[in-house]
């Protein structure tokens, strides 16, 4: 029996109160759900979502429920999964610090990190859920963009904790191909682009809002958002551009069709 791919889709969408005017959330927010909702994804990692935000996407994007921990630092890294096609069967949250205490600003980091999880059964499997695979382990993580070995420390933890069986690990890594943190990720885990049997889109996924903001031009420097899998097939592996004259965030999504 052929099996549907389950559609798996990370986003950065920035968090709110950075910016003003056309780049304000209250602009942008109706811009990251209709994007969204373009991808149709059956699961959603997003990132960089404060807790007042959670219920703007949640009012935008009816037929999703939400795995979300809140923590008193603000930046959050919810699931979205659509409730006719997936169900939580568990889920959890971890701070990417020693021992996976959550609220603490590890090693070099700027801030405290979280990574949220959700172990997922696709209701369209026979029953019993597990009997042909077809559940998977989701992570949703944001790496630190400022200190090199909160990067890869933290990369080892996601990597460490991962549990055996079909894995997703999806998220802004801020790191690009060959780096230490990926490398680490993906000793154990495959990069979808390359193992997409489709691709399209641009090389870069973090683009910005300002013409000069320290990141490189070359379009694989900036490809810093990822979708690494373990025990599945990937379809196809896409980058979502968003309208250049009405950006929705200063990332791209990235898409990814996997068979677990």
């Amino acid at each position: 029996m052929t099996r549907t791919p389950l559609r798996v889709a990370s986003y950065n969408v920035r968090y709110a109160g950075l910016d003003a005017g056309r780049l304000d959330w209250s602009v942008r927010r109706d811009g990251v759900a209709s994007l969204v909702r373009d991808i149709d994804p059956d699961v959603l990692a997003v990132q960089e979502v404060w807790m007042d935000q959670l219920p703007d996407l949640r009012d935008r994007l009816p037929g999703y429920d939400w795995v979300a921990f809140p923590d008193r630092n603000g930046e959050h890294t919810p699931i979205a999964v659509r409730r006719r096609r997936v169900a939580v069967a568990s889920a959890g949250a971890f701070g990417l610090a020693p021992g996976g205490d959550r609220e603490v600003t590890a090693w070099d980091a700027a801030i405290p990190r979280t990574v949220t999880h959700a172990t997922l059964r696709d209701r369209r499997a026979p029953a019993p859920p597990d009997a042909d695979g077809r559940t998977v382990a989701v992570f949703s993580v944001h790496l630190d963009h400022a200190g090199e070995r909160a990067r890869l420390e933290g990369a080892r933890l996601v990597r460490d904790r991962v549990p055996d069986g079909p894995v997703v690990v999806a998220g802004d890594l801020n790191c690009q191909t060959g780096s230490p943190p990926y490398e680490a990720l993906t000793a154990d885990l495959t990069d979808a682009r390359l193992a997409a049997h489709e691709r399209d889109g641009p090389d870069r996924t973090y683009v910005g809002f300002d013409a000069d903001d320290g990141v490189s031009g070359d379009p694989a420097a900036r490809r810093i958002d990822h979708v690494l899998v373990r025990g599945c097939a990937v379809e196809r592996y896409r980058v979502v551009p968003h309208d250049a004259d009405a950006p929705a965030s200063d990332h791209f999504p990235v898409v990814a069709d996997v068979v677990p």
